[in-house]
């Protein structure tokens, strides 16, 4: 739970105190640390159960593999997916494999994901493909993402986020005509895109924001107090990154437009409404934009205060303008 909630040094001093600590309890702190960009502290923190004499199952490699995917430790995965079957007798299911296509994709490693899905003991299903097509979209890798794309599209047309990753992958290399048509057969399929949304407890209540957000009742001071950090920001360097704009516009529409999203607002607000000093968590439903976990590392260092943002996949701990995901993400 605390893992869950942002505050893993809580996990970890929970987990330091019980007087019995069963295999369910190591895998959640493997899990609440790798969640939280720990990579190295969970592989040893797996190490550490292993000479404990405590036997690892599978749900033990999905939380370890996991792990090394968000740090980028790719000889450690390798290891200890050959060590499943290997030492501990465990088959390796297809999320484990998705786990490894998904460490290997991050890591820009096409062609040894391509080799792993090829020797797969049975045919790939949406959440391999899903993270090969995520690994494209982060290393703009056209070529392969769009034949990811349509595997996904012939197993799971009504699924929003293959369209969404295939979009962005187009807009970021400005192909706009690409963009629409991904977009009309989004529309000639029936699919309805997500909305993003970002949320952030405070005063005992939930405030939740949508992107160009107009409905909350304290939107327009939000507005104000961001154009506030923006000016303090870019004195430290910081220029918005309209490359995450996913429309074809202007470039001070962009700004504006970047400017607006759903996480910046949320936390603007978190630090308007929170104690002095106090963490701001803000919880967001999809991955966070490019520009938005560029801006929040200026706003960290410009308030002096810590920020945790966590999005579809994994937290982000801001402080003095660096995260704990080294941009590794």
């Amino acid at each position: 739970m605390y893992g869950r909630c942002g505050v893993v040094g809580d996990a970890r001093n929970l987990f330091l105190t019980m007087s019995v600590v069963d295999s369910v309890s190591w895998n959640a702190m493997i899990a609440a640390l790798g969640q939280h960009g720990h990579g190295v502290q969970a592989v040893e923190l797996f190490e550490e159960m292993l000479k404990e004499g405590i036997l690892p199952d599978r749900i033990t490699f999905l939380t370890v593999l996991s792990a090394c995917s968000h740090a980028g430790l790719v000889e450690e995965g390798h290891r200890y997916f050959d060590a499943m079957h290997d030492i501990y007798g465990i088959t390796p299911g297809e999320d484990h494999y998705a786990r490894m296509v998904d460490l290997l994709c991050r890591a820009g490693k096409f062609s040894d994901a391509n080799d792993m899905i090829g020797k797969m003991p049975f045919q790939p299903g949406p959440q391999i493909w899903e993270a090969f097509l995520a690994g494209c979209r982060n290393h703009g890798n056209m070529e392969l993402g769009i034949q990811a794309a349509e595997r996904l599209f012939e197993m799971i047309p009504q699924n929003d986020g293959t369209y969404i990753l295939l979009s962005n992958m187009y807009a970021a290399k400005g192909l706009w005509d690409n963009v629409s048509r991904v977009r009309k057969l989004m529309r000639d399929q029936g699919v309805k895109k997500e909305p993003a949304c970002s949320w952030v407890e405070a005063e005992n209540k939930f405030h939740v924001f949508m992107v160009d957000d107009t409905a909350h009742p304290e939107v327009n001071a939000v507005y104000s107090y961001l154009k506030q950090l923006v000016l303090e920001m870019r004195k430290l360097g910081y220029v918005p990154d309209t490359r995450f704009v996913l429309h074809d516009m202007e470039s001070d529409q962009k700004e504006h437009a970047i400017s607006t999203h759903s996480e910046k607002l949320a936390v603007a607000f978190g630090l308007l409404k929170l104690p002095r000093g106090a963490t701001v968590r803000v919880f967001k439903n999809l991955r966070i934009c490019g520009d938005c976990h560029n801006a929040i590392k200026y706003i960290s260092k410009v308030v002096g205060r810590e920020i945790v943002v966590r999005d579809g996949k994994r937290f982000h701990h801001f402080k003095d303008g660096e995260c704990s995901c080294r941009n590794y993400w």
